[in-house]
């Protein structure tokens, strides 16, 4: 634990107002870290194990490419790219990239990182052959056909078609992962596929990285630690070693950072602000996800599949209210299918989420809305107050005069059925661009039109595919406002509010929690107060 910055805190708490502007730089008796979480990783190949949990671990242990400077974008609200284990990129033809590696990194174990690793993390073995188990990873980087390596720090990169978000999808998670490390398993007339998969067994608990902390150890159930990489190229990190803890119940992480036991404790609720803003060794910081909560209606059901009664559901919810008593404020809902940092994508004046009651009770009785109950699914839990947002919508839909019968579900294989009706989901935004949200969540390949076909449109596929080919900012913008219409129209789901995350931090700390549910302890994100 961080002794002395403890023994600092319960000395005078006001003493610790001067907060060094650059990182530290620590010997042997750096503080160590402790995090508590609701939930442990459940594997570190960053290929494969992509859910929330996962990343949180995985961002300290690997490097991409390509950063995006979450620090930056909380000023601004804007999307910035910096180098990571490339220093320089060029865009050299609508369908190549030309990349110049970092020199003089190392992996965890002392080897050196080359092109061949980049060209390993996202070959045939690994990600895009027959039966290669980071599968997961080809979609973050769409159509990459091929990686060339033309010298030790080079790398030629080309898509199968034009693409417009190539810096962005070499960043979040696309982690370069270690060549040597998987080949070790590779042996002569065995197919790639059953050597990948022993080394995959292997590696999900023993990882080689060249991120700022190297894997440590893992007990299941109760933490993951991870200890400093002196050598890292951004320099040594402030702390001596980060160990997450398992502490699913909100109450046991507030108390185990009073008493000292942790220095961080991740994924509160807005409802603990009260209890946290007593402490004047806490300090409190939120953070608004590149994820939206959203409520998705099967439009195939007889029941949605009229626009109006959509409609009529969406004009019934006061988001505001939402967001004012659920959140305290702590969020806010999106300006239409957008994030602000989409940047030059960004529509200002693309229309938002109305709230229009007497609107909704006029389309109720134009379709013909008799009573009949519409039953509302979700899973108990599993979003950050979620149970409570589903009983706030009842309350606002009965104001409208639809009957909505709440329907808990175990799983979501057990409720997305053809016979669902309306249920809670979330959309999150694997980078900033449309693509990375319309065509995931609702486009020709989605789960929504594929395999459970809740709803398709023609035109809007149509709009997805100049989205994902097009070059031309301008031409790539009238796609997206005719898309958001469409979304915004059809309404196949429609926006509640962005989840946000409270973290409360011992005094001295100063961290900045990223928008992506990735943790990022850096040494430009991570300082302590001087003369801790």
């Amino acid at each position: 634990m961080m002794k002395v910055l403890l023994r600092a805190l319960l000395v005078a708490v006001a003493a610790l107002t001067s907060i060094s502007a650059t990182p530290l730089a620590f010997a042997d008796d750096r503080p160590d870290l402790v995090v508590a979480v609701p939930k442990l990783a459940r594997g570190l190949e960053p290929g494969i194990f992509t859910g929330n949990v996962d990343v949180r671990v995985a961002h300290s242990v690997f490097d991409t490419l390509i950063r995006r400077d979450f620090v930056a974008q909380a000023e601004t609200g804007a999307a910035v790219l910096i180098p990571g284990l490339a220093t320089s990129w060029e865009q050299i033809s609508p369908t190549e990239m030309f990349l110049k590696l970092r020199e003089g990194v190392t992996w965890h174990d002392g080897t050196e990182f080359t092109a061949e690793d980049v060209a390993f993390s996202f070959g045939q073995e690994r990600v895009f052959g027959a039966g290669a188990p980071a599968r997961t990873a080809a979609r973050m980087v769409g159509q990459l056909e091929s990686v060339e390596v033309l010298g030790p720090y080079e790398v030629k990169l080309t898509w199968a078609a034009a693409e417009f978000n190539m810096p962005h999808r070499l960043t979040n998670s696309s982690w370069i992962v270690q060549a040597d490390a998987y080949k070790e398993f590779e042996k002569d007339g065995v197919e790639d596929k059953e050597w990948m998969s022993k080394a995959v067994d292997a590696l999900t608990w023993n990882p080689t990285g060249t991120g700022p902390y190297i894997f440590d150890d893992f007990k299941a159930g109760e933490s993951i630690r991870l200890v400093s990489n002196d050598n890292y190229f951004m320099g040594a990190p402030p702390v001596a070693s980060i160990t997450f803890v398992e502490v699913p119940e909100i109450s046991s992480r507030i108390a185990g950072l009073v008493s000292g036991e942790f220095d961080i404790a991740a994924d509160l609720t807005p409802e603990q602000l009260p209890v946290l803003e007593r402490y004047d060794e806490i300090q409190v910081k939120s953070v608004m996800r590149e994820n939206t909560h959203v409520v998705v209606f099967n439009t195939a059901h007889p029941m949605l599949s009229d626009q109006r009664i959509r409609e009529a559901l969406s004009l019934g919810i006061n988001r505001a209210e939402m967001v004012e008593t659920l959140w305290r404020g702590t969020t806010e809902t999106q300006q239409g299918p957008q994030i602000k940092a989409y940047n030059e994508m960004y529509l200002d004046d693309l229309p938002g989420f109305a709230y229009n009651p007497d609107r909704a009770r006029a389309l109720l009785a134009e379709a013909g809305y008799d009573g009949t109950p519409i039953i509302f699914s979700y899973i108990p839990f599993y979003y950050t107050l979620g149970n409570e947002a589903v009983q706030v919508l009842q309350e606002m839909w009965a104001d409208i005069g639809v009957n909505i019968e709440l329907e808990p579900m175990e799983s979501w294989k057990a409720m997305r059925t053809e016979d669902v009706m309306i249920y809670t989901w979330s959309n999150s935004w694997r980078f900033p661009d449309p693509l990375a949200h319309l065509d995931w969540s609702y486009g020709p390949n989605s789960a929504i039109q594929k395999r459970y076909k809740y709803w398709s449109n023609d035109r809007f596929d149509e709009l997805m595919n100049v989205l994902l080919t097009s070059m031309d900012v301008e031409e790539r913008r009238m796609a997206f406002r005719e898309a958001a219409e469409i979304y915004m129209t059809d309404i196949p789901t429609t926006f509640l509010y962005n989840a946000a995350d409270i973290y409360a931090i011992r005094a001295g700390i100063e961290y900045t929690p990223t928008p992506q549910f990735m943790e990022d302890f850096r040494p430009d994100n991570l300082r302590l107060a001087v003369g801790n």
